[in-house]
């Protein structure tokens, strides 16, 4: 059953495709750190948890990869079918809820992608243990979320610098991710120690952690980044299930 957020993603469905589209932040610097920090995948069978319109599955599946993808807003999950079968690619869709993987066996994954969607799923624990239950011990999480130090509600630029505070709030708030968004989604913050507590818990092991920093490169590709070369909106992580 879908929840308040997963219901919110859902209306705002057809928008956040046209964004994902031509976001600068997503296709040139979040989705090349992605692929890079998951390596070769040729034979691998991943699940991209939060799949939105399927460009990461698309990608993935293109380089050899099995890909299963799920995502809370069926309208998403439409989309990402739709484009994967014009694309001539095999990836098989799910809507679900990050927290209830029905049908999904225990086991069954070399890689969960969870690409800038956990720090918005309802109940980020319950993703958590099950991300660690349908991989295979020493498979992988490997997720992007947006930077908790840097992004509560409320943080913004000033012309002497970055301002932070309520950063220890626990909250969700609807926000629209662009002017253009007809809709809000529900957005979430949650302190950096909740993110890394949830995965310990559940018993994974944290082999990265990334903060990446613009380059000149991408600067001159986009002016956008230059915010980037001063503090971090993004996080990399990269978590292992043991080995039984």
């Amino acid at each position: 059953m879908a929840d308040d957020g997963s219901r919110s993603w859902n209306e705002a469905a057809d928008d956040w495709v046209a964004h994902a589209d031509t976001n600068d932040y997503r296709l040139h610097f979040l989705m090349p750190r992605m692929l890079a920090l998951l390596g070769d995948v040729r034979g691998r069978r991943v699940l991209d948890l939060g799949c939105g319109e399927g460009g990461y599955a698309r990608e993935l599946a293109s380089r050899g990869a099995t890909v299963v993808a799920v995502d809370g807003s069926e309208r998403l999950v439409e989309v990402a079918r739709r484009r994967a079968e014009a694309a001539g690619l095999a990836v098989e869709h799910h809507s679900r809820n990050a927290n209830a993987l029905d049908g999904l066996a225990d086991g069954d994954f070399d890689l969960v992608l969870a690409a800038m969607s956990l720090m918005d799923v309802e109940d980020y624990p319950g993703a958590i243990r099950e991300a660690h239950r349908v991989l295979r011990p020493g498979g992988a999480l490997v997720m992007s979320i947006t930077h908790p130090c840097f992004t509560p509600h409320g943080a913004h630029w000033l012309p002497t610098g970055y301002v932070v505070d309520r950063y220890f709030d626990r909250r969700a708030e609807p926000e629209r991710i662009t002017a253009r968004f007809r809709v809000p989604v529900l957005r979430r913050h949650q302190p950096l120690e909740d993110f890394i507590a949830a995965p310990l818990a559940a018993g994974f092991t944290l082999r990265a952690l990334l903060e990446p920093q613009a380059t000149e490169a991408d600067v001159a590709r986009s002016a956008r980044f230059e915010h980037l070369t001063r503090i971090p909106y993004f996080m990399f992580l990269r978590w292992t299930k043991r080995s039984e």
